[in-house]
């Protein structure tokens, strides 16, 4: 006999946040975002939301001062730590050789220009 689920659990996508440098307040206002818990060595476990409905459109020319948030962690970027609707211009870095201990996985850096609220 089968029941009918009445609600669909969301599917979420754990990422691992090395460092924020910045606006403390950016990750909890990410649309994607849905908890925010610190991780064992310090840094921070964001839990996102599969999937983005649109692509945000960035300026092109990366404005003269410096990024109001930095974030850096292990392994792949994720695109939804930047898809932030106050975001003016972003710039994503990502070496996928690391380094054997400190990075096997690789490193990823992104800085994030916000527009003025």
């Amino acid at each position: 006999m089968g029941h009918a689920h009445p609600v669909t659990a969301k599917s979420l996508t754990a990422v691992e946040i090395d460092g924020l440098v910045g606006a403390a307040s950016y990750l909890e206002t990410l649309p994607a975002v849905q908890h925010v818990s610190a991780s064992r060595d310090g840094g921070l476990v964001i839990w996102l939301e599969d999937g983005q409905e649109d692509e945000p459109v960035w300026d092109e020319a990366c404005p003269a001062r410096p990024p109001e948030v930095e974030l850096h962690g292990q392994g792949a970027p994720c695109s939804a730590l930047v898809h932030h609707p106050r975001a003016q211009h972003v710039q994503m870095f990502f070496d996928g050789l690391g380094d054997p201990e400190a990075a096997p996985r690789g490193w990823w850096h992104a800085r994030i220009w916000l527009r003025a609220a």
